[in-house]
């Protein structure tokens, strides 16, 4: 009984600091709305029904999601090879790093006209700015997490001829696994950010398009429903990250385990 109750505890103690901001949005917008130039959360769930009663938050989401994670998988399929390639050999190094850190540095909104131009303006430029927004997480971490690997298993690799395919996906991705968690997590916060300018862009569903009609039409109830939204869908990516890692490296939930009990 009272190793549930400290469980309970264990799984709400992280959320009192959102209850906390949220009880201060309440108490903030108890005025007059003349008054106040902030939303209250009852103004917030009407502008979610209105905008639910006109058919659009429900296909804004789906779409927002299917971007997201269609960019997310294309930088990453680009970028988890060319920062093991860059990471594990002096040939990638020369031909992929200059242009990889090339890439990075340009902020990936100025990127938007050059590929309306090249791709037009449908999903393909709005998934591949995703892609190039997350290129950068993924190929630093990567290419570092290769380049931390004990050289010594690589001798060892060799001295028994183990052959490159064995040595790319045993010992090279496997020993960059936590680097390339800790870039999923980041990729998926700039996946969004990226997500907002794609969506200004020739959408007519997304919650980056919800957003621009309501600056638009000066709806702020909309406007505070749309940060909401984001939010709520960082949350929800970031749980699907920590599953991940408790699938894919179940040895370091079980260290963090042994050292809170310590």
């Amino acid at each position: 009984m009272l190793k549930n109750a400290s469980s309970s505890l264990r799984l709400c103690v992280p959320w009192l600091s959102t209850l906390v901001i949220l009880i201060g949005w309440f108490l903030a917008t108890l005025g007059p709305k003349e008054t106040r130039h902030i939303p209250s959360p009852a103004e917030v769930i009407n502008a979610f029904q209105e905008l639910n009663s006109e058919g659009l938050i429900w296909p804004s989401l789906g779409i927002s999601f299917t971007r997201v994670i269609a960019g997310l998988c294309l930088g990453m399929i680009i970028a988890v090879p060319a920062g093991v390639i860059s990471g594990s050999t002096k040939l990638g190094d020369i031909i992929i790093n200059k242009p990889g850190h090339m890439l990075r540095s340009v902020p990936f909104t100025a990127l938007a006209p050059l590929l309306i131009i090249l791709l037009g303006i449908g999903e393909t430029m709005k998934i591949a700015l995703i892609a190039i927004g997350v290129f950068g997480t993924f190929y630093v971490n990567m290419r570092d997490g290769v380049r931390n690997i004990d050289p010594k298993l690589l001798e060892l690799a060799r001295a028994y001829k183990v052959n490159s395919k064995t040595v790319f996906f045993t010992i090279l991705l496997r020993g960059a696994l936590p680097n390339f968690m800790t870039a999923l997590r980041f990729a998926i916060s700039v996946s969004w950010v990226a997500l907002v300018t794609c969506e200004t862009v020739n959408a007519s569903k997304g919650i980056g398009y919800v957003l621009a009609r309501s600056q638009e039409f000066y709806r702020p109830d909309q406007m505070l429903l749309c940060i909401v939204l984001y939010a709520i869908a960082g949350l929800l990516s970031e749980g699907i990250a920590t599953l991940l890692e408790k699938i894919c490296m179940p040895e370091r939930r079980s260290s963090i385990v042994k050292i809170k009990q310590n």
